[in-house]
């Protein structure tokens, strides 16, 4: 008598009686089909199997199967017969379920950590998910069938009465043959197995719970004798009652103290899965929010987002506004339009666009407008002039970009001049690229760029090309200096006061591979990364609404899908303005009623599994929001190599209202660490509510 552990895939089973054991399922990937006492249940989080149940597993796939020795729960409750386990009645589901796949992320090694997994387990069941009878739990079979209905009901009223399909058909009415039909038809089993098992499942708890001998179990159950109720025993329980009784007594059903897996399947799937974790402690990361110290503000850092031209900024508004207000998920918001040269803007156009822009102030948000003419017309039809007399009561919300490649440093420098006498509330922004192209060194490029009186500097160069342009300059020996080096050098050098005001407004995937010297795929991990090592140290960041690039990070794709950086946003925007621990995956803050906990994988490793200690008495709700390949990822529910015309506009729009992180509410039982298992490509929020 042994604990077994099987991962089932593609596995159907004969419907069989529950006997001598607890049967725990849980998917590990998908829902699974179980035939339980008649009745077909899709399981999504898992199922519990009692001694005399009968069941079925239905081409299940990945699904965990363990299955514990009955003995081990009378040995913790000797009163176990008169009660069965019901996994719905478990308020504390993701503990339960972290504490039995424990064994596959942490393989077990040894006697004691076997015991006290197998106990854990056990102890959780009887305090969470037992429901108490006044009698035997003999479980209720479902039927559609009326008179098989009738006929199980009667069996398990006189289960230790005389039955037989000579006395049913006495007590019913109907032939003997009718009742064998009956039960192979309609619940795929034969009657005198059906009855032989049941009282064998049964007659374990007289054996040991109520400590009979086997001589009155067997007259109990109207067994002819001690020898045909050993038979019976045998079969079932694959030793004699007498064997049983005395492994009970000497504890040696707990032997071996291992968890076997009981078919090659099962252990592929667990080599594969516990590689990961194979060389690494108890967790890869460990938290206790008890001795966190929040030293760190996180700034409300600027979000930049590059319009292609005011039609644009227009749809912008109409889309992710109006209504469904995409912008809430942002800090610091700033619409850059890029090209206001345009040459058909009449006056209903003008008017709407301006109407825009003051619905856009009136939420908040900034504008910013590239200037390329020092005498503020763009067009003969277009004049910034104009429009800045249109929004003078919200000119602390504008900004004017100015970029050198049109002027010389002194021409800008006094028109800048100029504009902030008359403007005195507007921000004036410039674009340093032509200072970090055209200056030799480091120092020359600082001067001239601190020189500048504005309110944020600019960096449109993609980070491997500003890499290409600075290393020469920044380098004083012979150390070669990595993209990440040269970039921090920079900031550095720049001082807090300026490059509290820098903006890069280039970032590609390509480019934050680079930065992190790898080769990962998953992007969204490194830009979490990026977003949060830099809070500290600039003002903020750009992306395009929308680009052709492939290789930009951009904020929406070509159907107005949004990008993974929406939800990243959606996840740090709680800690802005917050003091928060910053560590090397994760960042925590402290409310006055929450905690926040925002957890971010490693990629170099496949996976990691990380535990979060707390210091609460009593259970609380845990809010989660899960973004990784499967939730969140829109380049994996539309594949860059599907056509998308075949598909109408509908469909995107069904794909995309499923474009979110997913989320979950739970309540945790305070004994318990919180554990999270993340794969490669997860970013984990958890929000812990403090009672």
């Amino acid at each position: 008598m042994i604990s077994t552990l099987s991962i089932r895939n593609h596995y159907t089973s004969e419907l069989t009686r529950c006997i001598n054991e607890i049967v725990i399922l849980l998917p590990l990937n998908k829902p699974c089909k179980i035939n339980l006492n008649g009745t077909t249940i899709t399981v999504t989080d898992g199922i519990i199997v009692n001694n005399a149940d009968l069941y079925q597993m239905l081409d299940v796939q990945e699904l965990l199967e363990l299955k514990i020795p009955l003995p081990l729960f009378i040995e913790k409750d000797t009163n176990i017969s008169k009660s069965y386990f019901d996994f719905n009645r478990i308020q504390f589901v993701e503990q339960f379920r972290n504490l039995v796949l424990e064994s596959i992320h942490q393989p077990i090694q040894d006697e004691f950590s076997m015991n006290m997994y197998i106990s854990s387990i056990i102890e959780f069941l009887l305090r969470e998910a037992r429901v108490v009878l006044n009698n035997i739990y003999i479980p209720y079979l479902n039927t559609k069938h009326p008179l098989v209905g009738r006929i199980t009901k009667y069996i398990h009223e006189n289960i230790c009465e005389t039955l037989n399909t000579k006395h049913l058909s006495q007590t019913f009415y109907i032939s003997q043959s009718y009742i064998s039909i009956l039960f192979s038809s309609n619940i795929n089993i034969n009657f005198k197995h059906y009855t032989t098992s049941l009282r064998i499942a049964l007659s374990l708890y007289d054996l040991i719970q109520d400590n009979k001998n086997i001589y009155e179990v067997a007259i109990k159950y109207r067994f002819l004798n001690v020898t045909t109720y050993s038979k019976h025993f045998k079969y079932y329980i694959q030793m004699p009652p007498k064997k049983y009784i005395f492994m009970f007594k000497k504890g040696h059903y707990k032997s071996p103290y291992k968890i076997v897996s009981n078919n090659v399947t099962s252990k592929n799937y667990l080599n594969k899965i516990q590689e990961p974790t194979m060389h690494t402690s108890n967790s890869d990361y460990s938290l206790n929010l008890s001795k966190l110290s929040f030293s760190n503000c996180f700034k409300s850092m600027t979000t930049l987002i590059q319009i292609d031209d005011i039609y644009t900024l227009n749809h912008f508004y109409e889309s992710h506004i109006v209504g469904n207000d995409t912008t809430t998920m942002f800090s610091k918001i700033n619409f850059c339009v890029l090209d206001t040269h345009l040459k058909q803007l009449n006056a209903l156009s003008a008017q709407q666009f301006i109407h825009t822009i003051k619905q856009l102030m009136l939420k908040g948000h900034q504008l910013t407008i590239k200037i390329t003419n020092l005498s503020l017309r763009q067009t003969q039809k277009f004049s910034v002039a104009k429009l800045l007399a249109e929004l003078a009561t919200d000119s602390a919300q504008i900004t004017l970009q100015f970029e050198f490649a049109y002027n010389t440093f002194n021409e800008l420098s006094n028109f800048i001049e100029k504009v902030h006498l008359k403007y005195p509330l507007i921000k004036i922004g410039t674009t340093i690229d032509c200072i970090i192209k055209s200056k030799n060194t480091l120092p020359q490029m600082l001067h001239h760029i601190t020189s500048i009186k504005a309110d944020f500097y600019y960096i449109d160069l993609d980070l491997n090309r500003f890499y290409r342009l600075m290393a020469p300059k920044v380098v004083k020996s012979q150390k070669n200096y990595n993209l990440k080096q040269v970039l921090l050098i920079f900031i550095s050098q720049l001082g807090i006061e300026h490059a509290n005001k820098l903006i890069l407004t280039h970032l590609t995937h390509k480019s934050l591979q680079d930065y992190y010297n790898t080769s990962s795929q998953q992007t969204h991990i490194l830009l979490t990364r990026f977003l949060v090592e830099l809070n500290q140290s600039i003002c903020g960041f750009g992306y395009p609404y929308y680009t052709d690039d492939n290789d930009r990070i951009m904020l929406f794709n070509k159907f107005h899908c949004p990008m993974p950086i929406v939800h990243i946003y959606s996840f740090l925007k709680v800690f802005f303005k917050q003091q928060v621990s910053l560590l090397p995956n994760a960042i925590i803050c402290k409310t006055n009623w929450h905690y926040h906990i925002l957890l971010f994988s490693n990629v170099e490793k496949t996976s990691c599994i990380v535990k979060i200690n707390h210091h609460f008495i009593k259970s609380f709700p845990v809010f989660s929001r899960l973004l990784n390949k499967d939730h969140g990822m829109i380049t994996n529910l539309i594949p860059s190599n599907i056509d998308q015309k075949l598909f109408g506009l509908s469909y995107i729009e069904q794909i995309n209202s499923a474009n979110y992180p997913l989320s979950k509410l739970s309540l945790h039982y305070y004994k318990e660490p919180l554990i999270y298992k993340l794969s490669q490509s997860s970013i984990q929020y958890i929000m812990i509510a403090m009672s």
